[in-house]
């Protein structure tokens, strides 16, 4: 049984979009010319929008999140109980 099957993986990816929820509805990092790939100057401003926007959105999907850490232990204990022998 070792090694015959690869280690289980989660990945949660949690992308920084537009909430119409959070304090500046209107703000689009995708299109925020402050949040351009190349701009390596910011105002402190800049990166508390950013930021607060980033808290926001974990904040709405806290949920979410634990569910898919459950899901993720729930797998990675059945693989090592399968690698041990040790399931029925």
């Amino acid at each position: 049984k070792n090694g015959s099957l690869p280690r289980p993986i989660t990945i949660l990816y949690i992308p920084l979009l537009p909430n119409a929820k959070f304090r500046d509805p209107d703000f689009d990092p995708e299109t925020a010319d402050f949040c351009g790939t190349f701009n390596d100057q910011w105002t402190t401003e800049q990166i508390n929008l950013l930021a607060d926007l980033a808290s926001f959105n974990l904040t709405q999907e806290v949920s979410r999140i634990r569910d898919a850490l459950k899901v993720a232990y729930k797998r990675k204990r059945a693989h090592r109980l399968y690698e041990e022998g040790l399931d029925a």
